[in-house]
């Protein structure tokens, strides 16, 4: 999402609160009333300029207000604890936007401005002055006290126990005078801003912290004082509804609003959506550019009644109405994944082959499984190629959550047979072509800020030398680490990066490759028997798109397939002294 304009100074203006605070209230723009208007609350200890990143992607398509809740930023400070009860806080709430004159406003909140908000879209006074609400690391608190007597499983016990220990916080801000004392040392401020950072280390996070001043810490913390623990203990019997849509925005690395908390679901409407992302509580401020598509999609919807992307998002680790493109998918382990992908429920499967026809050819056995599909031609190892079809993909069905880069060629040969030729060849498919995928769609997968998959297929070649296979294992070894160093790589991201290492399965492989310093004769032998062996040996791709579709659930870095791969990795880790005994013997002659 680009930067529409870059905002000025907001424009400054004062609200009255009904118990006599002001509130100064700040417009990005001027208030046009034909846009729809963004009404942005900040939470503890933020002020009005945590949204500052967020309004620079939404200004000129929207009004974007936000206001500095009572006690922070240029607010003034109420007179007492009194003062800062969720009646009061809704009162602000309608107050502002009754200012605004543009009748419903579209909510954008954070942390105690999302409980607040919460709080206001289950009154009956602002509920109907809101058209719609985008809730990031705040949940409503008597539903968050539900949510600490859920569990009905040991899963759920774990997911309550992990949320009480992320709210030990508030028990400290309950403490009288000790957490003023900490802020005006300035160690206060510090752990804030340490904790801040937690999950926002993507490449595309910002790196600056929001401004805040010494009140902002010290005023907010009556929030919590006139507030809490009371929900929490006794959340009632009766539990408030909204009519108004909602979006819940997940950061996975939150560590003091855990998942599990904000996509409970007793306190989403039905037509909502849940969003997961990736960054940690402070997202808001490391990457204002995610919350802005994001909060722009929902509001789109709701106006226009265009439906928003990936209103059934499902987990990162599911399957299920999943976008997946797979190279080298006219045939074998690709066409295979392709099929198994779609019979696990993903949404659209794109087939990418330089052989066209073949890729059609799959693409329609894909749709006879129950999902969308799409072919494509392209050449994995052009550069150019590859991110040009990233950006026809990205546009005709969105960006891609499980990429498997499958495409591939084989070669035999010893060194000194293998010429610069034959070199050029297969590193532009077996790698060049797993690096132009990678770069291509996991671009934009950072971009998009909620995680992926990348599956890179390499070979039990990567840790079984050959001195007969000498290009074919060093491209597939080269994948191998190439993965493992990526999966370190964009685990910030939420991209998960994996290597599978298929052994000898009955593909057409075996048919195809190249036999360097061989006569065209001796060569078609050559193929004949290896092809022969193959099918002695008969692993199916089947097997391996199994193997391949469960390591898109779990995740793991590494995983040798078929037997023999399996054998193999474990001997290079207990006797690397055989393996290499192993290398010299010649597999052409078998």
């Amino acid at each position: 999402m680009t930067i529409l304009s870059s905002p000025d100074a907001p424009i400054r203006s004062s609200v009255t609160a009904s118990d006599g605070v002001t509130l100064a209230v700040h417009a990005y723009t001027a208030i046009d009333p034909q846009r729809p208007t963004v009404l942005a609350i900040h939470g503890y200890p933020d002020n009005h300029h945590l949204w500052d990143g967020v309004a620079a992607y939404l200004i000129g398509r929207y009004n974007f207000v936000a206001f500095d809740v009572r006690g922070a930023g240029e607010s003034s400070r109420p007179a007492s604890k009194a003062n800062y009860r969720f009646p009061q806080l809704i009162s602000d709430i309608g107050a502002v936007i009754d200012s605004l004159g543009v009748g419903q406003v579209h909510l954008l909140a954070h942390d105690w401005g999302s409980i607040q908000s919460w709080a206001a879209v289950t009154d009956e006074t602002v509920m109907n002055k809101v058209a719609s609400f985008t809730s990031i690391s705040g949940p409503h608190l008597n539903y968050a006290g539900k949510f600490l007597r859920s569990a009905r499983s040991p899963r759920g016990v774990v997911d309550v126990v992990r949320q009480f220990l992320a709210s030990g916080y508030i028990w400290f801000f309950l403490t009288p005078g000790l957490p003023e004392l900490m802020v005006r040392a300035g160690v206060g401020i510090k752990l804030v801003e340490a904790f801040g950072r937690i999950g926002n280390s993507s490449t595309q996070a910002r790196r600056n912290d929001p401004v805040r001043s010494t009140g902002d810490y010290v005023n907010g913390l009556n929030l919590y004082r006139a507030n809490m623990p009371g929900p929490f203990m006794a959340p009632g019997a009766t539990l408030p509804h909204t009519t108004v849509p909602v979006q819940v925005l997940v950061p996975r690395k939150d560590v003091f609003v855990t998942p599990a908390l904000q996509r409970f679901t007793g306190s989403i409407p039905l037509g909502s959506r849940v969003v997961p992302i990736e960054g940690g509580h402070w997202v808001v401020a490391a990457r204002p550019d995610v919350i802005a598509r994001l909060a722009a999609e929902w509001i789109d919807h709701v106006v226009d009644g265009e439906a928003p992307a990936d209103v059934e998002r499902t987990g990162p680790r599911d399957v299920r109405g999943k976008l997946a493109l797979i190279t080298g998918a006219g045939a074998g382990i690709g066409r295979a994944t392709a099929l198994e992908l779609a019979r696990n429920g993903a949404e659209t499967v794109v087939i990418v082959d330089r052989d066209l026809a073949a890729a059609q050819e799959t693409a329609k056995a894909v749709r006879e499984a129950g999902a969308r599909a799409a072919a494509y031609q392209a050449d994995v190892s052009d550069e150019s190629a590859m991110n040009d079809l990233a950006a026809q993909v990205n546009k005709e069905h969105g960006v891609v959550d499980i990429l498997v880069n499958n495409a591939g060629i084989g070669m035999a040969g010893r060194f000194l047979e293998t010429t610069p030729e034959h070199w050029d060849n297969i590193l532009g498919v077996n790698l060049r072509g797993v690096l132009n995928g990678s770069r291509a769609f996991a671009t934009q997968m950072v971009d998009r800020g909620q995680g992926g998959t990348i599956i890179n297929v390499s070979s039990a070649a990567a840790f079984l030398p050959s001195k007969s296979m000498i290009a074919y294992g060093t491209t597939k070894a080269a994948v191998l680490a190439f993965s493992e160093s990526l999966r370190a790589d964009l685990a910030d991201d939420g991209i998960t990066v994996t290597a599978v290492c298929p052994g000898f399965v009955n593909t057409n492989i075996a048919k195809n490759t190249v036999y360097a310093g061989m006569s065209a004769d001796e060569q078609d032998r050559a193929r004949h028997r290896a092809d022969a062996a193959y099918r002695r040996r008969n692993y199916t791709p089947e097997a391996t798109a199994k193997a391949i579709v469960k390591a898109v659930k779990s995740g793991p870095p590494v995983v040798p397939i078929a037997a023999e791969s399996k054998v193999g990795y474990a001997m290079r880790r207990i006797s690397p002294s055989l393996i290499r005994l192993l290398a010299r013997y010649d597999v052409r002659q078998s």
